[in-house]
Order: structure tokens, then C-alpha cells, then sequence
């Protein structure tokens, strides 16, 4: 069982490092055991499964896809800048004049300019890991400092920012907040009397303002070694309004009615709905990731429950989801515990815990022509309370990485554990499948739907079910698994 360690603070500071990236992996045998501390400059991270144990395939008809393209479009119209910046000599660091006039050189727009800023930023500034965890003495958060050094947090990164903008001539404005990263949990409520965590810059181009996180686009902390490790992330050069809530909320002088302005939303939201309303990670908007049925952070439930989700875009995608128990100070990972799959362009996820308490859901996703690892990227988290299990013996079958390829639906038993010799109906749909066994079974088949009455073997055995394109003879691939009690 994977099982992660957890302090008094909160159980989702577990999954909080300095900065969103996707370059650490959990494997079945990976026991993490973090330091957690309240630290909320830095930004949530989140995680990555490495294989696609529960994943399901969707797709959907709306236009997120077309944002995503124009997210390509930009990054190619960026590639001269960003080349300049990260060429720029290291003496530049001294002067924030000289800096702006070499990145100035290759182009005096104000738009490849601010962004140039953030690049060089991320290549030119770590962030002070030793000094937030007191290894070493604090760096100075000062623009002229910062640069030097090349190194501070997040008000430091933003200072920067700011400084290059006002050299460049850019209308830009440094702003502080909060910010749902290292150290924040949907059960601890943000309040207008807790003290802001973290900051980060606003800059108006041609006329329009836009928001920038130079920190949170920089890198991240190694979870294994506390480490500073450099990622870029261009999701936070001039984010979407509507995304950079998600995880952002302005708060300045006291002044919540001004500060909302900096939203930049024509309908600012409270700080109640900011504390309430589910985290998006990048990864999330990427792909289109929309939650229907459950949009908030924390809900509470009973004995098992059904959440929807859909997809914007039109490409497929796939799923795969993790469920981890409060035992104490430990996370402990339920196995089994949740069925995903995918009905009417509809995902849905199917969730039976096994005790009441305290738990956290994790949903990763990516599209599936994404193939260049196996790894899948955290689009969702969200804390629940299972307040009563009426059958605390149950588990769901193990899903294989081909029922998301063959748009596979279990229709019966959805139980993974099945009482032995017993004769048991089994019913799953499959558009592109020709054969399907169970055990030795075939199902017989009629349209995209396969049936069939199976007796399970003696107690402590393993069933499988297979399918192929083929015929019976065929090579096969597993789809679900099953045991005997």
C-alpha cells in the first residue's frame, strides 16, 4: 500500500512543493515521506502518475481545443525572444538598463518584451529554498538585489518583473495575494484576517492588462531532496483571467473592493467562492478538464458516490484517478476504491470507500495522442468527508490501460471482489472489440454488448477478463481483474 507521511498542519500540504511541474512520478512501490511546512509563495505541484492503471478515454464537441492551438501559435511567435533572453550574458544581471536594451534589440514590442522579462527571469532567478527553510540566511527581495544574486521568492520574482516593465516603458503593477500552493488545504479557509502568501505582477499591453507569475513559471522544489529544480511553465506569461483565479486571490491594504479589480474579471468573485470553488491545474485547462457534478474543493458523502466529468475539447483523453485515506499522519493510498469510465462523451468515476473519514481524490488526465511517456499529469484534487460505509468489504475490479482504448463499459458485476463458486452474470459493452473471455468463458456477443453467466472459482483466486480485435485465437489484452472471497 503507497502511503505518505503528514504533519499537524494539513493533509493536502503533502502534495504542495514550491512550483507546479510535471517531473515527479508515483510508482505502486514509491513511499514519499515529505517535511510539510506552511509555505504558500511557492505554488501547489501537482502530481503525476506513472502508470495508467484506472484510465478512460472521452471526447467532447466544445472549443477549449481551439485556445489550446492558439497557445501554440503564441509559443512559436515567442521563439525568437525566448532564445534571446536565455542567451543573454550573465553581466546583464548588474543592470537593469542594459538588460532591457540588449532584449530590446531583438525586439522593442512591448508584448515580446514582457515577455523576455519572464524568460530571462526563469533562467536568471532560483527560488531561495535554504533560506524559506532557514538552511541558510534569507536573500533580499529588492529588484537590483534579486537580479544579482539570483536568487529570492516570490515577492523578489515579481519585483523583477516590475522593475524591467517601468525600464521597458510597460505599465505594469506588482500585486500580493493568496494563492492555493505550498500549504494551502480546502479545509483550512482563507480569511480577509490571514496574511497574504504570495505575489505576482499585472502588465497592460496594447491598451489590454494581463496577469504574470514569474515565480510559479520558473521551477519547482524536488520533492526527494528540497532542492530547487528550473522548469519552465509559459502558462503563467499573461494567463487567462478566469484560469489565474483558480489558484490566485488579490488581496492588497486591506482594501478587498480594489484589490478585486485585479482580477481582471468583469464579475470578481468573493474570497468565500475563491476558498470554495475546485483548483484547475494547468494541465486541467490544457486539456480541456471540466468538472459537472462536484465543482467544489470538499464535499462530504456516504457509502459511494458517482462524480461527472467532461472535456472541452475534441481530442480524446485519458484518465485515471487516486484515492488516499487520512490514517493519522499518514496518507494511505485505497486500492480499488474507485471505478472510472467513460458513457456519452460523459467520464465518470464511480468512488467506495471503505471506512468513514477523511480523504483526498486526485484525478490525472492528458490527451491520448500524448504518448510521449506514460506518465499522466494531476488536473483535479479534491477533499472529502465519507461520513458512513455500510459495506466496508468492498472493492471495484482493477482496470487495465486497454479499456481506455477500446472505450470499454462493465456494465456487471462492477464488484471486484466476487463471492467463490458462484455462478455470476457478466455484461460489458465494447464498440470495437470482436472477442471477449472470462477465464476460459467467451461472451457471446450481440451488437457492442458481450454476456455471459460465469462460475467463479474457489475462494482466493484471480479472474480476468480479456478481449481482442481478433478472434478467439488472437492474441488478448487484459481489461478488468477480479478475486475470489
Amino acid at each position: 500500500m503507497e502511503m505518505f507521511q503528514i504533519s499537524k498542519f494539513s493533509k493536502s500540504d503533502l502534495r504542495r512543493v514550491l512550483s507546479r511541474t510535471r517531473t515527479d512520478r508515483l510508482t505502486d512501490r514509491h513511499l514519499l515521506r515529505l517535511r510539510v511546512l506552511n509555505m504558500g509563495c511557492g505554488n501547489s505541484r501537482p502530481e503525476t502518475v506513472h502508470d495508467p492503471v484506472k484510465t478512460n478515454s472521452q471526447k467532447d464537441t466544445n472549443k477549449a481545443s481551439n485556445k489550446t492551438q492558439n497557445r501554440s501559435k503564441e509559443k512559436n511567435d515567442y521563439q525568437l525572444i525566448d532564445q534571446h533572453a536565455r542567451k543573454a550574458p550573465s553581466r546583464l544581471k548588474n543592470s537593469a538598463e542594459e538588460l532591457v536594451a540588449y532584449l530590446s534589440s531583438d525586439s522593442k514590442d512591448p508584448r515580446m518584451l514582457a515577455r523576455g522579462f519572464f524568460v530571462w527571469s526563469s533562467e536568471n532567478i532560483k527560488y531561495d529554498v535554504d533560506g524559506y527553510f532557514g538552511r541558510a540566511e534569507s536573500a533580499p527581495n529588492d529588484a537590483e538585489s534579486v537580479m544579482k544574486n539570483g536568487r529570492s521568492v516570490c515577492e523578489g520574482y515579481a519585483s523583477v518583473f516590475e522593475l524591467l516593465c517601468s525600464k521597458a516603458g510597460i505599465p505594469v503593477k506588482k500585486l500580493s495575494g493568496f494563492a492555493k500552493g505550498y500549504g494551502y488545504s480546502p479545509s483550512k479557509q482563507l480569511t480577509l484576517n490571514t496574511r497574504t502568501d504570495h505575489a505576482w505582477n499585472a502588465v497592460q499591453l496594447e491598451g489590454k492588462r494581463y496577469l504574470v507569475d514569474s515565480t510559479w513559471g520558473s521551477g519547482h522544489l524536488d520533492s526527494k531532496t528540497n532542492d530547487y529544480k528550473k522548469e519552465f511553465d509559459d502558462f503563467y506569461f499573461l494567463t487567462e483571467p478566469k484560469q489565474f483565479v483558480s489558484a490566485h486571490f488579490p488581496y492588497m491594504d486591506n482594501n478587498l473592493e480594489e484589490s478585486q479589480k485585479w482580477q481582471l474579471l468583469s464579475k470578481p468573485i468573493s474570497l468565500e467562492e475563491f476558498n470554495k470553488n475546485l483548483e484547475y491545474s494547468p494541465q486541467a485547462f490544457k486539456i480541456g478538464m471540466q468538472a459537472v457534478s462536484h465543482t467544489t474543493a470538499y464535499f462530504e458523502m456516504k457509502n459511494e458516490l458517482q462524480m461527472t466529468f467532461k472535456s472541452l475539447g475534441k481530442e480524446d483523453i485519458n484518465f485515471s484517478s487516486r484515492l488516499m485515506y487520512e490514517d493519522g499522519n499518514w496518507l494511505k493510498e485505497q486500492r480499488n476504491a474507485t471505478f472510472g469510465y467513460q458513457e456519452n462523451d460523459v467520464y465518470k468515476i464511480l468512488i467506495h470507500p471503505q471506512k468513514p473519514g477523511m480523504y483526498e481524490l486526485t484525478i490525472f488526465g492528458k490527451f491520448a495522442s500524448d504518448d510521449r511517456d506514460k506518465s499522466i499529469p494531476q488536473v483535479l484534487e479534491y477533499t472529502f468527508k465519507c461520513t458512513e460505509v455500510s459495506d466496508k468489504t468492498h472493492e471495484y475490479p482493477h482496470i487495465y490501460g486497454a479499456v481506455s482504448v477500446e472505450k470499454c463499459i462493465l456494465h456487471e458485476p462492477r464488484r471486484g471482489n466476487l463471492p467463490s463458486k458462484t455462478e455470476i452474470q457478466f455484461r460489458i459493452s465494447a464498440p470495437y472489440l470482436q472477442v471477449i473471455r472470462v477465464g476460459d468463458t467467451l461472451l457471446l456477443k450481440q451488437g457492442t454488448m458481450f454476456t455471459g453467466k460465469v462460475t467463479t472459482p474457489e475462494k482466493g483466486y484471480q479472474l480476468s477478463l480479456y478481449g481482442t480485435r481478433g478472434d478467439q485465437y488472437s492474441r488478448m489484452d487484459g481489461l478488468y481483474d477480479f478475486h475470489t472471497v
